[in-house]
């Protein structure tokens, strides 16, 4: 099926041109890359003030990931220790179990971001 067409004043049939010196285009690519976007998209979001998000890459999102497992088995290991033979599980670390938890619980519901959305 057929993407349904865009309104006449929704279709971007003027170009604007910019230059730029040859750093500033190169950090141009580097926060689009980062956004997940092309520097055209990136550009006209930025100029028109729409909200930008540092997506990361689908590597390191994952490594990200990863990495907050590891931790959080290691937590989970030491408290099961700590509560197998002694006498209680110190604040700190059952403060640092929860966080982590929150941590994790909120990069799964957000999944990935930066692309951007027509309305």
């Amino acid at each position: 099926m057929a993407r349904p067409r865009m309104a006449p004043e929704d279709k971007r049939t003027l170009r604007v041109n910019v230059r730029v010196s040859v750093s500033e285009a190169a950090a141009l690519q580097q926060k689009a890359n980062a956004a997940g976007m092309n520097v055209h998209a990136f550009t006209r979001a930025a100029a028109l003030g729409r909200r930008l998000s540092a997506a990361s890459t689908a590597a390191t999102d994952f490594e990200t990931r990863h990495e907050l497992r590891r931790i959080g088995t290691n937590l989970n290991q030491i408290a099961k220790a700590i509560n197998a033979g002694r006498d209680g599980l110190p604040h700190s670390l059952e403060l640092a179990c929860t966080q982590l938890t929150a941590l994790l619980d909120r990069m799964m519901d957000d999944g990935p971001q930066g692309h951007e959305r027509r309305p």
